[in-house]
C-alpha cells in the first residue's frame, strides 16, 4: 500500500512538472510594466498645468495552436492615473467603484501558410509611416505571398452605428478597405497603398488616400520616406478632401556611440472654403516627430494637434525640419536631443506663424530589463500680430519600466 501511495505521489509530481514545460511550448507571454511621473504646462496646448503619476501593466499572450495557427491577445491592466483613475482615498478597493480596469486592444487568430496568410479579429492595422492608418480595429487581413512581393487586403468594421440591421432605414455602417503591395529585398523595403472609408451615415464621410512609402540604406545612411495624397468628400459631398504630404527621415551611426539624424515634413494646405485638409484615417499619436526620438515616442506632441502634417488644425499644411542626436557612452546609458521648426504652408488661414521645439532625454538601465527614463520637451508657438498669444508647452516626464 505504501509503495502504491509513493508511486501515485511520484506520478502526480511528474505531471505537475511536465505540464508547465508543455505549456511553455504552447504559450508565450511578453509585456511590460511602467510607472510615470508627469509635470506639464499647456500640454499639447491644452491650456492647463498638471502634475500626476500614472501606471500600466501590459501583457501579450501568444498561443501556438499548431505550426501554422496562433491565437494572440494583448491587454492593459490597471492603466490609470493615481488618485484619478485610481480614485482617491484610503479605501479597501483601488477604485471607489467596481469599474473595469482591463482593456483588451488585440484578440485575433493568425493562420500562416506558405503562399498566403489570414488574420481575423481585433488586430493592429497600419499603412504608411504610422500615420495614414494606425489603429486597433476588428477586421480581416489577407496576404498573398509571392516573394519578394506580398499583397495585403484589409477590411475593418469601424461602426455599426447602433443597429445590426441592414434594412433600408438602418444602413448606417462605416467600413474601411485597403490594399497594400509590399516589395522587400536586402537593401530596400517599399509599399504602395490605397485606403478608403465607406460611410453610409448621413454625413457620408468618404476619404481616400493613395501613397508610396519606403525604407532603405544609402551607404551608412538609413532612409525612410513617404508621399501620400488625399481625395474624397464629406458633409454629404459639400466639402472636398484634399491633401498632399511628404516625409523624409535620415539617420546614421557616425560612430559606435553617436547617431545623427534629420527629418523633413511637408504638406499642402488649402484656402478654399469648400475644401479641408485630410492627413489620415485615424490619429493614434504614434507619428509625433518631436517625441519619436525619445523613449516616450507617441506619448506627447509639440503642436496644438498631434497631426504634424496639419499642426495648427486649420488645414494650413506644414513646412518643417528636425535635427537630432543620440549618444550612447555605454550599454546602460543613452542621451539624446532634438530640435524642430515648423511653419504653416498656407499662412492666411491660421494665426500661427511658426512653432519652435526642442527635447532632451536620458535613459539608464538600473537592473535587468529595467530602465529609468526622463525627457523634457519645450515647444513655443509664435502667432501673428494682433492674435492671442499661446503660452509655450513644457513637459517633464520620468518613467520606470520593466520589460519581459
Amino acid at each position: 500500500m505504501k509503495k502504491t501511495t509513493i508511486v501515485l505521489i511520484a506520478a502526480i509530481c511528474a505531471v505537475m512538472f511536465v505540464a508547465p514545460v508543455y505549456a511553455d511550448d504552447k504559450v508565450a507571454i511578453s509585456g511590460g510594466f511602467r510607472v510615470r511621473a508627469w509635470d506639464t504646462k499647456n500640454q499639447d496646448f491644452g491650456g492647463s498645468d498638471n502634475s500626476y503619476f500614472d501606471q500600466r501593466l501590459r501583457i501579450g499572450t501568444k498561443i501556438n495552436v499548431a505550426d501554422d495557427v496562433t491565437v494572440q491577445l494583448r491587454a492593459d491592466w490597471a492603466d490609470a492615473t493615481w488618485g484619478d483613475g485610481f480614485n482617491g482615498g484610503l479605501i479597501t478597493r483601488p477604485r471607489a467603484k467596481a469599474t473595469n480596469t482591463l482593456d483588451i486592444d488585440r484578440a485575433f487568430v493568425d493562420i500562416k501558410k506558405e503562399m498566403w496568410s489570414l488574420r481575423a479579429g481585433q488586430q493592429y492595422m497600419g499603412l504608411g509611416v504610422n500615420k495614414v492608418l494606425d489603429a486597433n480595429v476588428p477586421g480581416f487581413k489577407f496576404d498573398l505571398n509571392f516573394a519578394p512581393v506580398t499583397t495585403s487586403l484589409l477590411y475593418a468594421k469601424i461602426d455599426e452605428n447602433g443597429s445590426l440591421s441592414d434594412e433600408a432605414t438602418n444602413q448606417q455602417d462605416e467600413d474601411f478597405y485597403a490594399l497594400n503591395v509590399n516589395y522587400t529585398c536586402d537593401v530596400f523595403n517599399g509599399n504602395l497603398f490605397v485606403g478608403a472609408k465607406n460611410d453610409d451615415t448621413d454625413v457620408e464621410d468618404s476619404p481616400v488616400m493613395v501613397g508610396i512609402q519606403g525604407t532603405g540604406k544609402l551607404g551608412m545612411v538609413n532612409l525612410t520616406s513617404e508621399l501620400a495624397m488625399a481625395s474624397g468628400d464629406t458633409n454629404k459631398g459639400k466639402t472636398d478632401y484634399t491633401g498632399t504630404q511628404f516625409y523624409l527621415g535620415v539617420d546614421s551611426n557616425v560612430s559606435d556611440a553617436v547617431n545623427l539624424g534629420a527629418e523633413i515634413v511637408y504638406a499642402l494646405g488649402t484656402t478654399d472654403a469648400n475644401e479641408t485638409q485630410f492627413t489620415g484615417f485615424c490619429n493614434w499619436w504614434t507619428f509625433t516627430p518631436m517625441s519619436m526620438n525619445t523613449p516616450f515616442s507617441g506619448e506627447f506632441a509639440a503642436t496644438p494637434t498631434a497631426d504634424i502634417f496639419d499642426p495648427t488644425g486649420d488645414s494650413a499644411g506644414v513646412q518643417g525640419i528636425t535635427v537630432q542626436a543620440k549618444y550612447t557612452p555605454m550599454d546602460i546609458v543613452a542621451l539624446g536631443a532634438k530640435f524642430g521648426y515648423f511653419q504653416p504652408e498656407e499662412d492666411t488661414v491660421t494665426t500661427v506663424d511658426d512653432i519652435t521645439s526642442f527635447n532632451v532625454w536620458a535613459t539608464y538601465t538600473i537592473a535587468t530589463n529595467t530602465q529609468l527614463w526622463i525627457t523634457y520637451l519645450y515647444s513655443d508657438p509664435e502667432v501673428q500680430s494682433g492674435a492671442a498669444d499661446i503660452d509655450p508647452e513644457k513637459i517633464l516626464v520620468t518613467q520606470l519600466e520593466i520589460a519581459f
